[in-house]
C-alpha cells in the first residue's frame, strides 16, 4: 500500500472513531440535561401539588407540562417507610400511553412529605417522548452534518496529501525506469518540503554514484576482453606457426590441438561474457522489425552446415510468421544460442523440433532422456553433464535477452523432448 493511501485510511479511522466517540458523548450528555431539565420541573410541579395539598385546596387530576401531561396521585407511608424515603427519587420507565396506544418512557419522581403529622408519598410522573422526538431529530441533524463534514475533511486531507506526494512519485517513476547509463536530472524545483528535497538529494547523489560505477565498469569490461582477446590470438597464432614449422610428433599435435582447443573456448567464453554484460547494462539500443522466421532459417542453414556429422533431422512443424521490434544482435543471438543449445546437447541421428505459432518460439530437441533442472537451466555456466563444446553461457544469454525486452522464455521436458520457448510481447 502507498504511503499516502496508508496515511488517508489511517486519518479516515482515526477521524470515524473521534467522531463516534464524539456521538456517544454528546447523546449521553444532551439525554442528562434532559432528564436534568425534566427533573427540575417535576420538582416544581410536586412543591405546587404538596402546597395546595397541604392547604386543602382541591387538587386536578392531572397537570400539564412543558413535556405533555403530567400524572400524580399521593398515598399514606408508614412512618418507617418515610423514615427510609427522605430524599425524592427520580427514574425513568416504560408505561403504556392511552393517547397513542403504545408504550412511551416516562420520567417519575416520588417524595415523602408530611401533613397533620401523617406521611405521604407523591408519585408524579411526566411523559418525555417529546424530548426524545426533538433529541433525535438534533441527533440526526448532527450526526449528517458531522458525516458530510467527515467526508470533506477526508477529501481535502487526501487532496494536501496526494498533492504533497507527487514528488516522491516522481523520484520513484524515474528510479524504476532509468537506465544504467541515463543521465542524472537536475533537482526538481517544484519540491517544497525540506524532507522530501532531501531525500530527492541523496536518491540522486546515489544514482549519480551508480552511474559513475557503471560507466568505470563498462569501460573495465571493454578493455578487459580486448586486452583478453590480444594474447589469445597471439598464442593460437604460435601454435599455429609451430605446427606448419616444425616436425613435431603425433602425440604432440595433439596435445597441442588441445590447446587450440582451450584458447577457442576462452574465446568464446569472454566473448559470451562480454555479451552478457553490455545486454545487463542496457547498451543495445537499436530498434528494427525483425523477422524471426527469417532468423530461425538462416541460422539453421549454417548450423547445419556445422553439425553436419551428428546428422541431426530438423522437423519445422508449425511457421508462421513472426515480425517483432527489437536490436537486430540481439534477435541474432537469441534465436543462434537457443538453436546451437539444441545441436550441441542432442545426441547422433537425434532430432529437432521448431514450432512458431501464437507469437511463440519453440524448439525442442532430444538427449538426455531426463528433464532439466527448471530453476537454474538459465544460470550462468550450468552444465548437465560433460561437454567441451559449451561455454554453459548460450541459454544465461537467451535469458538475458528475454529479460532485457520483457519476452516470457521458459523450459519443458515434453515427449522426451527438451523444450525452449519464448513468448514475445
Amino acid at each position: 500500500m502507498k504511503l499516502s493511501r496508508r496515511i488517508i485510511v489511517s486519518i479516515s479511522i482515526a477521524l470515524v472513531v473521534l467522531f463516534a466517540l464524539w456521538a456517544i458523548v454528546f447523546t449521553q450528555n444532551a439525554k442528562r440535561q434532559i432528564y436534568s431539565h425534566i427533573d427540575l420541573l417535576l420538582t416544581q410541579q410536586s412543591d405546587k401539588i404538596i402546597t395546595r395539598f397541604i392547604e386543602n385546596d382541591s387538587l386536578p387530576n392531572s397537570l400539564s407540562g412543558m413535556s405533555g401531561t403530567m400524572e400524580f396521585f399521593i398515598e399514606k407511608v408508614s412512618p418507617e417507610y418515610a423514615a427510609n424515603h427522605q430524599t425524592p427519587v427520580f427514574q425513568t420507565d416504560e408505561e403504556f400511553i392511552d393517547d397513542i396506544q403504545e408504550d412511551e418512557i416516562v420520567r417519575e419522581m416520588t417524595r415523602v412529605f408530611q401533613k397533620q403529622g401523617i406521611n405521604y408519598e407523591l408519585t408524579l410522573t411526566t411523559q418525555v417522548f417529546a424530548w426524545n422526538d426533538t433529541l433525535d431529530f438534533a441527533l440526526v441533524s448532527i450526526i449528517s452534518l458531522a458525516v458530510v463534514l467527515l467526508i470533506a475533511i477526508i477529501l481535502i486531507v487526501s487532496l494536501i496529501i496526494i498533492s504533497n506526494m507527487k514528488p516522491i512519485y516522481r523520484l520513484t517513476d524515474w528510479l524504476r525506469n532509468r537506465k544504467a547509463n541515463e543521465a542524472i536530472p537536475q533537482p526538481d524545483s517544484r519540491i517544497k518540503a525540506q524532507e522530501f528535497k532531501e531525500i530527492e538529494s541523496a536518491v540522486l547523489e546515489a544514482s549519480e554514484k551508480s552511474r559513475q560505477v557503471y560507466e568505470e565498469q563498462k569501460r573495465f569490461i571493454g578493455h578487459a576482453s580486448h586486452e583478453i582477446q590480444t594474447p589469445i590470438a597471439i598464442c593460437r597464432n604460435r601454435l599455429e606457426l609451430l605446427v606448419d614449422n616444425t616436425q613435431l610428433e603425433e602425440t604432440q599435435l595433439s596435445e597441442i590441438q588441445k590447446t587450440l582447443d582451450t584458447l577457442n573456448y576462452i574465446s568464446r567464453l569472454n566473448k559470451s561474457l562480454l555479451l552478457i554484460s553490455k545486454i545487463d547494462n542496457h547498451q543495445f539500443k537499436e530498434e528494427t522489425e525483425i523477422n524471426i522466421q527469417q532468423i530461425v532459417n538462416q541460422t539453421l542453414d549454417n548450423l547445419t552446415e556445422i553439425y553436419e556429422n551428428l546428422n541431426i533431422k530438423v522437423e519445422t512443424i508449425e511457421n508462421e510468421p513472426i515480425t517483432i521490434k527489437m536490436d537486430p544482435t540481439l534477435a541474432s543471438s537469441l534465436v543462434t544460442n537457443l538453436l546451437k543449445n539444441a545441436f550441441v546437447h542432442n545426441h547422433p541421428n537425434g532430432t529437432i523440433s521448431i514450432k512458431l505459432r501464437n507469437n511463440t518460439l519453440s524448439i525442442g530437441n532430444t538427449g538426455i532422456n531426463e528433464p532439466l533442472d527448471e530453476n537454474v537451466v538459465f544460470q550462468t555456466f550450468y552444465k548437465k553433464g560433460e561437454n567441451t563444446h559449451s561455454t554453459g553461457l548460450g541459454l544465461a544469454i537467451a535469458k538475458a535477452v528475454c529479460t532485457e525486452y520483457g519476452f516470457k522464455i521458459r523450459y519443458q521436458f515434453i515427449e522426451n523432448q527438451h523444450t525452449f520457448s519464448v513468448k514475445f510481447k
